[in-house]
């Protein structure tokens, strides 16, 4: 008999790999391994790539969900949870979150639990797209406003304490807004993509996927963001190093998936 040699570590993955795959009929994807785990989409493919150089598993390039395991089921380890399961039954939504009118998009893809309220998905939001909670906020849900019902508004105000996801948004494909400064008006456009049951052992809120960094604070809104990338890609612009003074080093296309969920899990 073959004597498969791997660490602890490399044994959770193949464990992971091979249990998922039993329960789901169909192998594990990507994303499934970065909510399990809790890691970064280039921790996973070093792993995976590491795994199969050791002829410890098998996938097809290119295609999706097509990695299977060559170790034996006898001598996997048991795979240990990676952490406790949140008490509350509720369903989870899974939430697109896109900066209107950012070109290319801004974007970021969330799980949350619809018995979250909305001061709560206010602060996920701030945390998965990178802003500093500087300014003052509200979700628009067709023409009923939420948020701090502080008396300057100039509009009436409802509690965002007092209302729970689940409660503005019923069903798969709902949509609502959430606006951040309302100077700059950053809106927000909120998609529910699925509402799905609470996976045993993850934890949320989590960001699963985004795409490219959040703009700075007080840059303007996207017209002021747009002239921004303009300046600080042209050497030449008369506002070039002025931007560069105000901002240091910036790239549009960074977003860390990985230190942004270190963030959300002080949220929970």
């Amino acid at each position: 008999m073959v004597d498969y040699q791997y660490t602890d570590k490399q044994g959770q993955y193949l464990a992971f790999i091979y249990n998922y795959t039993v329960i789901h009929g169909r192998p594990p994807s990507q994303v499934d391994m970065q909510r399990f785990f809790r890691v970064s989409a280039p921790s996973i493919h070093q792993m995976v790539l590491r795994l199969e150089e050791r002829g410890l598993l098998a996938r097809e390039p290119g295609k999706a969900r097509a990695i299977r395991v060559l170790v034996p089921p006898d001598q996997l380890p048991v795979l240990r949870e990676r952490g406790r399961a949140r008490a509350s039954r509720a369903k989870i939504y899974q939430v697109k979150v896109t900066l209107a009118g950012s070109k290319p998009p801004i974007w970021r893809r969330i799980l949350v639990p619809g018995d979250a309220n909305l001061q709560k998905l206010h602060y996920i939001i701030q945390v998965a797209m990178g802003w500093t909670n500087s300014h003052l906020h509200q979700f628009i849900v067709g023409q009923v406003y939420y948020g701090e019902p502080l008396p300057d508004y100039g509009r009436e105000m409802r509690d965002e304490r007092r209302l729970k996801l689940s409660q503005i948004a019923r069903g798969e494909g709902d949509k609502f807004r959430y606006e951040y400064d309302f100077g700059d008006s950053w809106l927000h456009d909120l998609l529910v993509e699925k509402i799905l049951p609470p996976e045993p052992g993850q934890r949320y809120p989590v960001c699963v996927e985004g795409k490219r960094a959040c703009p700075p604070e007080d840059v303007g809104g996207v017209w002021g963001y747009a002239m921004f990338l303009e300046a600080i890609g042209n050497p030449d612009h008369p506002e070039h190093e002025d931007y560069l003074e105000w901002i240091g080093e910036f790239d549009p296309e960074e977003f860390g998936l990985e230190g942004t969920n270190e963030i959300l899990r002080e949220l929970r």
